[in-house]
């Protein structure tokens, strides 16, 4: 089932169970898929969609972080719910010897020197979506450092 088509059956299930911490964490993540797709005036790829849940993941991350910093355990607790929803919709995460695998392949198929960020990027490229960035960067940065 496409990610999309999940997110809207699994928001009208919740809907109905009165799960309100589900219902208002799916309502957000469908106000920024329309958002996208009224910016990208087109209908939204599977791509599309995934780089949106990853946008609003990294926010609730910060969110949290900035949550404990201030000593509001209780939102914090609620960013971890609404992280726990969102991560359900993307596609399974690689391992890092996974990763690393794919950085150096990527490596080796290079022919002259290119910068850190220009990797990453081609890395990420190639994942689609399967890695987390700051994974991508830190083995990135092992692996050219060797």
């Amino acid at each position: 089932m496409p990610i999309l088509a999940q997110i809207e059956s699994d928001y009208e299930q919740a809907y109905k169970a009165r799960k309100q911490g589900e219902v208002s964490t799916l309502r957000l993540l469908l106000a920024a898929l329309k958002n996208e797709r009224i910016n990208k005036m087109a209908e939204l790829e599977e791509m599309d969609i995934i780089n949106v849940l990853k946008r609003e993941l990294k926010k609730r991350k910060e969110s949290i972080e900035e949550y404990e910093k201030g000593n509001r355990m209780d939102l914090a607790t609620r960013e971890k719910e609404e992280v726990i929803t969102l991560e359900r919709y993307l596609p399974v995460q690689l391992t890092e010897d996974e990763i690393r695998v794919k950085v150096r392949e990527v490596l080796k198929a290079e022919t002259e020197p290119i910068n850190s960020g220009k990797l990453i990027g081609k890395v990420m490229a190639a994942l689609q979506g399967m890695a987390d960035g700051n994974t991508v960067r830190k083995l990135v940065e092992e692996e050219t450092k060797k």
